[in-house]
């Protein structure tokens, strides 16, 4: 029976909610882009579920201690990266620096961008990945990336000895006031999304630490930028 049918046989009549309701519908049969054979062959177990959470998702906040996030990537960077995971041949980690490259198009759509705010430790700015080239043009990357309205970076200080992100990297996704946030936490044991109150409240409790004891925005676009200038 189509949808239409099923909301006239239970009085659906307010046309707000039908319109929602139908737009669901569609939503949910179409396709998403990373579930095509191309992508969806080689992404590591779990990712593509992440991917379609990010692509819906209204807000990410991140955390990593070991990388530039994926999303502020740049190609060149991305492949240095993927091209270090085991039995990976060159034309997976291609394939799969397509899809990060693709995933960031949600932070520069003109309808309802992605919203990021990203916490990176200092020790991810000067680990030479890719080499000094590569490392420099993501540095001036990241910087460009934190002028964006909808985009937030900030440094956590090395000098800091102990701190509350040491015991790895996550993610938090947002899909609306009314909707549950999901954690993410990717190891080398494999992916978790975490959506028990409890465990979620604990990212957020750890976020916030993250961020409150970061250098703020402003100076870490400066820092970004000098540190982008000396590996000239």
């Amino acid at each position: 029976m189509e949808v239409r049918s099923l909301l006239d046989l239970f009085n659906v009549t307010d046309d707000a909610a039908r319109a929602k309701i139908l737009k669901l519908h569609k939503t949910a049969a179409e396709v998403g882009w990373w579930e095509q054979a191309e992508y969806e062959e080689v992404l590591p177990s779990g990712l593509g579920v992440f991917v379609g959470l990010e692509y819906d998702a209204r807000s990410v906040q991140t955390w990593e201690l070991g990388f530039v996030p994926g999303l502020l990537q740049t190609e060149d960077y991305a492949r240095a990266v993927l091209a270090s995971l085991p039995l990976r041949s060159p034309d997976e980690v291609d394939r799969l620096v397509k899809v990060r490259m693709q995933r960031q198009q949600r932070l520069t759509r003109d309808t309802d961008p992605l919203e990021l705010w990203a916490v990176v430790d200092e020790s991810v700015l000067r680990r030479p990945i890719g080499g000094p080239d590569v490392l420099r043009a993501q540095l001036k990357a990241l910087a460009q990336s934190s002028a964006q309205p909808n985009i937030t970076v900030q440094v956590y200080p090395a000098s800091k000895e102990v701190h509350p992100g040491l015991r790895g990297s996550f993610s938090l996704l947002e899909f609306g006031q009314a909707d549950p946030r999901i954690g993410y936490v990717d190891s080398p044991s494999g992916n978790a999304f975490l959506e028990k109150d409890k465990q979620v409240r604990g990212l957020v409790s750890t976020f916030d630490r993250l961020r409150a004891g970061a250098v703020d925005p402003e100076e870490s676009a400066a820092l970004l930028h000098d540190l982008a200038a000396k590996e000239n």
